[in-house]
């Protein structure tokens, strides 16, 4: 059986949902940033040929970073939805569970850290932040809660249709 467009959509929004949600209280409660227009900016430097900023923050502001942040995390997690269901539905197929979500969704912080992070000037690993081990460990605890709440959006998608 294949993958669903509207299933994707479901399991990526549902996970988003939650994981916003859980970063909200990080930052109320831990001071963790949650800069969208930093990744807005990022991705419409990325437009213009630019991929690496030694200071992002110090980059020229960019018309609509703010929203383009926003739309570029949603469709990223909605992306990481449909290549999770992707990879369990492909032979031999397995079955969607909590233990392999969490796995998934730990294993996708490889790409701020690997990708975003080291573009926005951060380094590998947020290696060169103020504070390297609190981004490090409050990364993997946010997609730990993406992973977990992939399986939750399968459960709310599965349960409605």
């Amino acid at each position: 059986m294949g993958v669903l467009w509207l299933e994707v959509l479901v399991v990526g929004l549902v996970a988003n949902f939650i994981t916003d949600f859980y970063e909200y209280f990080l930052e109320r409660g831990l001071g963790k940033n949650r800069d969208w227009h930093l990744v807005g900016r990022w991705v419409a430097y990325l437009g213009r040929g630019t991929f690496s900023h030694k200071d992002i923050a110090k980059a020229p502001a960019m018309r609509n970073e703010f929203a383009l942040g926003w739309l570029c995390h949603y469709l990223v997690g909605i992306y990481f939805a449909a290549i999770y269901l992707i990879i369990l539905a492909a032979p031999p197929a397995q079955s969607v569970s909590l233990w392999n979500a969490l796995a998934f969704g730990l294993a996708t912080v490889l790409l701020p850290w690997l990708i975003l992070i080291p573009g926005q000037g951060g380094g590998f690993f947020a290696a060169k932040t103020e504070r390297p081990n609190f981004i490090r460990i409050t990364s993997l605890s946010v997609h730990a809660v993406f992973g977990v709440s992939l399986y939750l959006g399968f459960l709310v998608y599965h349960a409605i249709w």
